[in-house]
């Protein structure tokens, strides 16, 4: 049997509604392509595995006994695949008609590229500015989580590094948001796989900027447009994803700037963790429902100024009690 062109390789772990509807767009996407799906399920307890064998039987699925969280599940898949290329694909993402297509055919005609992005859109129809922006900074992730980008939304404050680039042209771009990412037949091997020791978040920036080190691009091709709905799986979680997705950033930091620009990134979450943690710690003595948010300002406290251990293990103990939580909280994509 020939490989396919494409291999698509979607992480799920209890999102069932969110991977059947992505399923689902998949045929009028990648129409004119040669593909095969690739589902690394982590464990998932809503049956999503016996719906995935009975609603799309074609699917190639691996289950996990336990759940890898993201990195490790996406390496097992990307080790899997038969195609030419590669794509990582979140399962709340909607690929709109034509958009894979679209994709393939700019990687075969475009050596240069090597990693490719769509035009990723809010399900509201305004774009995600995670896809196509500038490498973060300390200061960037301050005014991030701080909640000073959502209360004005297009200051000075993030022009640079958020608006920078016209989302509606398709150019080369420093940073692609990791919801979909092309890795083309061309890209070394050494490329075809995340970073483990990003467990979940920031695995995308560390890939784009050793896709850049190689001596090629990253580029957002704008004429491929796919809905990212987004939290699909963090907000079962929400305290522990964000605490994880500030310490993953920490870790690109320390990485790619030295343990200086690091330090400095942990002063600033710490500076920001201190004020929130007296305002929901407070209203916590005051009977509202913000235990979460309080126990992982405290932890946020302790490992900005300490910098206790942050291995998964670690983390997993400081937040054993989440899954009793509301799931409503918020999700690693909004402010403190």
């Amino acid at each position: 049997m020939q490989s396919p062109e494409l291999s698509i390789i979607i992480v799920s772990w209890n999102v069932w509604e969110h991977l059947a509807a992505c399923l689902n767009a998949l045929p009028a996407a990648a129409a004119g392509v040669s593909y095969e799906v690739i589902v690394i399920d982590n464990a998932s307890e809503d049956e999503t595995v016996h719906r995935l064998q009975q609603r799309f039987p074609h699917v190639r699925l691996w289950v996990n006994d336990h759940n890898l969280w993201y990195t490790a599940a996406a390496n097992q898949g990307l080790a899997m695949a038969k195609g030419r290329m590669a794509m990582l694909l979140n399962p709340d993402v909607l690929p709109h008609p034509g958009s894979i297509l679209t994709l393939v055919q700019y990687a075969n005609t475009h050596p240069e590229a090597g990693l490719l992005g769509p035009r990723i859109m809010h399900i509201t129809g305004k774009d995600d500015l995670r896809t196509g922006r500038e490498f973060p900074t300390p200061w960037s992730e301050m005014v991030e989580w701080s909640g000073i980008v959502h209360w004005f939304p297009l200051s000075w404050l993030l022009q640079h590094y958020r608006l920078g680039y016209d989302r509606t042209r398709t150019s080369a771009v420093p940073l692609l948001s990791g919801a979909c990412l092309l890795f083309p037949a061309h890209l070394p091997p050494t490329l075809r796989q995340l970073n483990p020791a990003f467990v979940m978040y920031s695995e995308d920036i560390d890939l784009c900027r050793r896709v850049w080190q190689a001596g090629l691009q990253c580029v957002l091709v704008a004429e491929a447009e796919m809905t990212h709905i987004g939290g699909a799986s963090s907000s079962q979680r929400p305290e522990m994803t964000a605490y994880l997705a500030i310490i993953s950033m920490n870790r690109y930091f320390l990485e790619w700037e030295g343990e200086r620009i690091a330090r400095l990134h942990r002063l600033l979450i710490g500076f920001i963790a201190f004020f929130k943690s007296l305002i929901f710690c407070l209203t916590r003595l005051m009977g509202y429902q913000t235990h979460g948010r309080c126990q992982m300002y405290r932890q946020l406290l302790i490992w900005a100024f300490f910098h206790h251990d942050d291995s998964l293990a670690q983390i997993e103990n400081l937040f054993a009690s989440s899954m009793a939580l509301s799931p409503h909280g918020f999700s690693p994509n909004q402010s403190l």
